[in-house]
């Protein structure tokens, strides 16, 4: 370390995200089978202190979730330090670490909650790299050490749109996330309604998920899917072409779901409901001419993605129709956000 310090903190908050094109199926650390694009979040974040004591000693490591101490979260974390050391070799110089974590969205709403919280981390451990080596702040460095956490993690090191994975058309990298910056006005102020169809736990895990794809029957038409889906995408993002951009956003959505549908052994995360709101996303569309569409992660909750065009009316109209059939009426209201930003930091 070219800086010693005894101890210090940092304090970072983090968006989750949301793939228009998904990533599905991986291969060592989180390489991702195909290239993906998403944007970030604004409301739904997860906050990171990270709270360092330096020394020799065995290292000892202490995590809270919003002010609960949850040791089962340890093993992964440990997983990761081990990691990100090549990136943060100064990682083996703390003898002391404690994690505060929580979440600005309810726990098992659907919602990335890894994709927030190992990017809040990797930002964490970048700050602190800069404060310790003193070089400037990397974005690449950190999108890379987010993905060594959970692959989708490595998209919240960044605001607004991105492409994260090889893309023969464009310059993609598998081992971080890139930030779009040739985004037409049309989609600049994109909203996300994510109705909770159901926020039990899911049957299957995105970590099984992502090993189902190892063999799959279709996974050679899947890949090749993605790339062309992922070429075209950013070609509607540049041009403002918000019905071509819908037309991929669902079949990526539903690709994503029959993958599961069709993997050995298979399973479903979609439940009654989804359908039921599905259906009715169309049939709004059809009659307002209005574009407004559905996306579906890893889960059974369908996020309404819209526009300036035409806001008011799914949300006075479209909205209210889809709540009675959400959990408890529940709809979190969500837009693109700017991406994470540091709250504070403190070194002596």
């Amino acid at each position: 370390m070219k800086q010693k310090f005894n101890k210090g903190y940092v304090e970072c908050i983090a968006p989750s995200n949301i793939a228009l094109v998904k990533y599905w199926g991986k291969k060592q650390t989180q390489i991702p089978l195909n290239a993906s694009i998403s944007f970030s979040l604004s409301a739904c974040q997860t906050k990171t202190k990270a709270e360092f004591s330096f020394g020799q000693g065995e290292r000892n490591i202490n995590f809270f979730f919003h002010g609960e101490k949850t040791p089962s979260f340890i093993p992964k974390i440990e997983t990761f330090i081990t990691r990100v050391e090549k990136l943060y070799p100064w990682l083996s110089e703390v003898e002391e670490l404690t994690l505060k974590s929580e979440n600005s969205f309810p726990h098992s709403s659907g919602i990335a909650s890894s994709a927030s919280a190992f990017a809040a981390l990797a930002y964490c451990f970048e700050v602190t790299s800069c404060k310790l080596e003193g070089h400037e702040f990397n974005h690449s460095r950190a999108s890379e050490a987010a993905r060594l956490g959970s692959g989708s993690a490595c998209r919240s090191v960044f605001g607004n749109y991105n492409l994260w994975g090889e893309l023969s058309t464009t310059n993609g990298n598998n081992s971080c996330s890139q930030e779009l910056n040739n985004i037409h006005k049309n989609f600049r102020n994109v909203r996300d309604a994510i109705c909770i169809a159901s926020s039990g736990e899911k049957s299957v895990g995105s970590t099984a998920g992502h090993a189902l794809m190892n063999g799959h029957v279709y996974g050679e038409q899947r890949i090749e899917q993605a790339q062309q889906n992922c070429t075209s995408l950013l070609n509607y993002l540049e041009k403002g072409d918000l019905w071509k951009a819908g037309e991929i956003i669902e079949e990526e959505a539903l690709s994503l779901h029959a993958l599961m549908m069709s993997s050995r052994p298979s399973f479903i995360l979609m439940k009654p409901n989804t359908l039921k709101m599905i259906e009715i996303v169309r049939n709004f569309r059809q009659t307002q001419n209005i574009p407004v569409f559905f996306t579906l992660d890893a889960g059974p909750n369908p996020h309404i993605i819209y526009f300036e065009e035409g806001a008011s009316l799914v949300e006075s109209k479209l909205l209210e129709e889809l709540r009675p059939h959400c959990e408890q009426g529940r709809i979190i209201m969500d837009s693109v956000g700017a991406g994470p930003k540091v709250l504070e930091s403190f070194f002596e």
